[in-house]
């Protein structure tokens, strides 16, 4: 197989490494009280995950680090075969800290302009609200993302801890969204059952969902979706990491593709998880057993799921052609 390489579910946040996370603290005179062996993150699950993630959050003060942070993920990735990252913002975080939203797009605009340019990595925003701070700063989220006109801002989701809240309580976030063109994607069935799956699919108009693979322990549900067409953006080493999934060989994702759902391969936080686009697709390779259509397959669907324009996806698909008819060639 060619390295190309996707990553449709990376949160912005969760890219940042603990030496760059001690650097900004050190940088803006803030505390870092964080747990770190051999250079990683600890946390035992992932309620305490949340705790860990939300103290490093903290150290990013300046739409400048915003920048930074965006900018040296999509530079190391382009250098190991990825081809286009979507970003996920949780803006209200920096908010918080003292950096209004439209600076923060901006910030991030300019690192996916220069990352293009100088890597040729396609990259673009999805703007997320968090389901444990509830469906009111949803809205005033989905607001802000629909008022900005960056053209670099393509989708709009629900992450955080899916057991606060009903999905449908933010349906009037996701019609803000909707309405503006947006695409549609929120964490679910990462912890809950299949039909909780279902039903955020159905309640928020969702063309892809975050994780999903709890839909594997029910054929009905995962088969309906699967001729939906909802995509799934699955991240193998985030569920072994927490322990929504017991291992890679024992992962869900094989009875999902057996069952002709369509799946992508994603980091989700891949500094917290140790991971990178490349890796999940290695992973995917060895302990899913992905045949190399399974593997093409997989590479069309996520340009096919991409919250990009066509014209973008285009040149995506141009890309991977062109790979493919190098690859031909090269087989004797």
């Amino acid at each position: 197989m060619p390295p190309v390489y996707f990553d449709l579910h990376c949160h912005l946040r969760g890219t940042m490494k603990p030496d760059q996370a001690a650097a900004l603290a050190e940088k803006h005179g803030v505390p870092l009280p964080l747990r770190l062996e051999h250079e990683h993150y600890l946390f035992s699950d992932f309620e305490d995950f949340l705790s860990v993630y939300d103290q490093v959050g903290h150290v990013v003060r300046s739409a400048e680090d915003l920048k930074v942070i965006a900018l040296a993920y999509l530079e190391a990735v382009a250098r190991n075969g990825t081809i286009y990252v979507e970003l996920m913002l949780s803006p209200g975080h920096s908010i918080a800290n003292g950096i209004p939203f439209e600076s923060q797009i901006s910030a991030i605009s300019d690192a996916i302009e220069e990352a293009e340019e100088k890597f040729g990595i396609f990259s673009c925003i999805i703007v997320t609200c968090v389901r444990h701070r509830g469906p009111d700063e949803a809205v005033t989220v989905a607001e802000m993302a629909v008022s900005n006109g960056s053209g670099h801002i393509r989708g709009f989701g629900l992450t955080g801890n899916e057991r606060k809240f009903d999905a449908k309580d933010f349906k009037g976030a996701f019609l803000i969204a909707e309405y503006s063109g947006l695409g549609l994607t929120a964490h679910t069935g990462e912890w809950l059952n299949a039909e909780s799956v279902l039903r955020t699919v159905n309640a928020l108009n969702l063309s892809r969902v975050g994780h999903g693979i709890s839909v594997a322990h029910n054929s009905e549900v995962m088969s309906e979706l699967a001729d939906r067409l909802i995509g799934f953006e699955v991240c193998m080493s985030s569920n072994v990491f927490l322990g929504s999934a017991q291992s890679y060989d024992t992962h869900p994702v094989r009875k999902m593709i057996d069952a002709g759902c369509r799946v992508t391969f994603s980091t989700d936080d891949p500094a917290y998880f140790r991971t990178s686009p490349a890796h999940e697709m290695e992973v995917a390779k060895k302990h899913v057993r992905l045949s190399v259509s399974e593997q093409w397959l997989i590479i069309n669907d996520s340009i096919d799921l991409a919250f990009c324009d066509e014209t973008r996806k285009s040149k995506l698909r141009l890309h991977c052609d062109r790979f493919s008819k190098d690859l031909g060639a090269a087989v004797p």
